[in-house]
């Protein structure tokens, strides 16, 4: 039975675990908003600017604290009173010792802020202080996601690159082979051996460099996700699938409302800050009102006896109320206030400009992401052009009714647009990405 036990929890693991090595594009995603370094630590941030809040609070509910002092005099202290009190001469003074050589005291002081607009002030600002530590984690979130799309994209290009390459290769490889035999009956000069086995190891040069390029691209893609990067990992998302969700044109709009990006919205919540830091100068004029309840104990002796029940303790209490009203300050003040109104005119002309920049990226954005479409329905009517042209050379170099260098030269133009083709799916993917992100949709 526990053999049995043992066996289904390994079976467990092992599924957990595989389950753990595919991703598609959107798990990716997912797994990054847990584990990407960045977005935890904005994570953080946002925790740390709630617990701001909380901190900024408790300065208006009340505060208690405790005090205890004890106190040994190796000199009690002196004073002097007048000598007529004990019969002296008048004009003269007689030293005398109050007190005990110990003392022992021990209260209980409440205090509590009734009115303060610095206060007040400071509650809107740590809440406005939360607010963009969580824009700043949206912000963080669009980036490391724009980030993921790109290169679990560019990995994919570089997988079915590969894949062409491989396809080549067997072609030209069969090729190769068929050349070597013709030659050897003498139907064929050897320059066309040579001439291929050029273009096959070329080939397999080219496939080399692209598998360690893969490498580094996956590398990358582990890096931005947070995931082991000794792990193993397979991506379950196609080309074909990014590449559709991604086709089609897009109107042109300089009038784009941008009004819900996070650039925007950030820049919203420093003209908040800014017009608080305003608020926060002119309160300092106010005046600050407290109250604050105090009890305490009070024993002494020449022993230390505070411990016994004859000891006597003297209570001390008080009710105080304190007014502070701020009357001059030497102007700081007034400069201060205005260099705030300052801040907030420059906050919200950082808005306008900052509208105008969105809305000039967004139509931006547009047109290279319309080329980039172009470029790609170019791309795959070059691909298959050029395929057709190599095929047909092909047929005709291996009938004999072809040169080496017309087959050379249509080689080179399929390869050329497999390149282009998939350099424009990587750019439309890209340009996509980038037209979301201005448009505030990522």
């Amino acid at each position: 039975m526990k053999n049995w036990l043992k066996l289904f929890a390994f079976s467990a693991l092992s599924v957990n675990v595989y389950a753990q090595q595919s991703f598609s594009i959107d798990d990716s995603w997912q797994y990054a908003l847990e584990h990407n370094i960045s977005v935890q630590k904005a994570k953080i941030d946002r925790t740390i600017a709630s617990q701001k809040v909380k901190e900024t609070t408790g300065i208006g509910l009340p505060q208690l604290s405790a005090q205890g002092t004890y106190n040994y005099f190796l000199n009690i202290p002196v004073q002097l009173l007048p000598a007529e009190i004990t019969g002296g001469t008048p004009g003269t003074y007689v030293p005398v010792k109050f007190g005990q050589k110990q003392s022992v005291s021990g209260g209980l002081t409440l205090s509590q802020l009734l009115f303060n607009g610095s206060y007040l002030v400071g509650l809107q600002s740590a809440k406005a202080y939360k607010e963009t530590a969580a824009l700043a984690e949206e912000k963080t979130q669009i980036s490391v996601k724009e980030g993921i799309l790109m290169s679990y994209a560019a990995v994919l290009v570089m997988d079915e690159n590969i894949k062409t390459l491989e396809d080549n290769r067997k072609v030209a490889e069969k090729s190769l082979n068929d050349t070597r035999e013709t030659y050897k009956v003498g139907l064929v000069e050897y320059q066309n051996v040579e001439q291929l086995e050029f273009s096959y190891k070329s080939l397999l040069a080219n496939q080399q460099n692209l598998k360690r390029s893969r490498e580094k691209l996956l590398m990358a893609l582990k890096y931005l996700m947070g995931y082991p990067l000794e792990s193993e990992i397979t991506l379950t998302s196609t080309l074909d699938e990014i590449v559709t969700k991604n086709e089609g044109l897009v109107d042109l709009n300089m009038n784009q409302d941008v009004k819900n990006h996070i650039d925007y919205r950030l820049k919203e919540n420093a003209l908040k800050l800014s017009e608080l830091k305003l608020k926060l100068q002119k309160s300092r004029s106010l005046p600050t009102l407290a109250a604050g309840l105090s009890s305490s104990y009070n024993g002494n002796g020449d022993q230390f006896k505070f411990f016994n029940s004859t000891q006597d303790w003297f209570n001390t209490s008080v009710i105080a109320v304190q007014l502070d009203i701020p009357i001059f300050s030497g102007f700081q003040r007034h400069w201060q206030t205005e260099q705030a109104k300052l801040d907030v005119s420059k906050a919200r002309l950082d808005i306008v400009e900052t509208e105008r920049d969105l809305q000039n990226t967004v139509y931006a954005a547009s047109v290279d992401y319309d080329n980039a479409y172009n470029s790609y329905k170019n791309a795959q009517e070059l691909i298959a052009l050029s395929s057709s042209i190599y095929n047909k050379q092909r047929i005709k170099f291996n009938e004999g009714i072809g040169t080496s260098y017309e087959l050379q030269q249509s080689e080179t133009q399929l390869y050329d647009s497999q390149s282009r083709y998939y350099e424009a799916a990587i750019g439309l993917i890209q340009a996509k990405t980038k037209l979301d992100e201005a448009v505030g949709k990522l």
